[in-house]
């Protein structure tokens, strides 16, 4: 109830005498010794403290230009690759092709020679089976119709 009574009076809850002077001066001097000891050193550090991240924030930026900047070489260095395994694998491809056409072309010319070879030989056989066959009729003819006829043919 004082307060009350105190608020409710006509003087002044604060007075401004000569203890509020020294009261600003103990607030100075202990302002300067923590600003000199606390705050100083803590605003150094916050401040070093942002100055690494910006650091390391740009070198981030920078190795991630490098990487996306190597990552286009690689890809254009493997179309490059690509492009010449595609021409590597056309030109083998056709010499592949002329090499099975030079093949089936000897084989061809092997096979004819032999097939020629074989059909002289076919012709051959068979001119000496006729002669031996033109030979023999007149002696078949005769035991055929020998037979034929149960009797004996001159």
């Amino acid at each position: 109830m004082h307060l009350l009574s105190a608020l409710l009076s006509e003087g002044s809850l604060i007075d401004l005498d000569g203890t509020f002077f020294i009261q600003m001066g103990i607030f100075f001097v202990a302002f300067l010794i923590l600003k000199a000891l606390v705050f100083g050193p803590v605003i150094r550090l916050i401040e070093k403290r942002d100055e690494m991240i910006d650091g390391a924030k740009k070198q981030a930026k920078e190795l991630q230009a490098d990487a996306s900047s190597a990552e286009d070489k690689l890809a254009s260095e493997m179309r490059a690759a690509r492009l010449k395994a595609g021409e590597e694998r056309e030109k083998l491809r056709a010499e592949g092709k002329r090499l099975e056409a030079q093949v089936l072309e000897k084989v061809r010319e092997q096979t004819a020679k032999q097939l020629a070879e074989a059909e002289a030989t076919l012709d051959k056989e068979a001119a000496k089976v006729r002669a031996e066959l033109e030979a023999q009729t007149p002696v078949l003819a005769k035991q055929i119709a020998s037979k034929l006829l149960e009797r004996e043919v001159a």
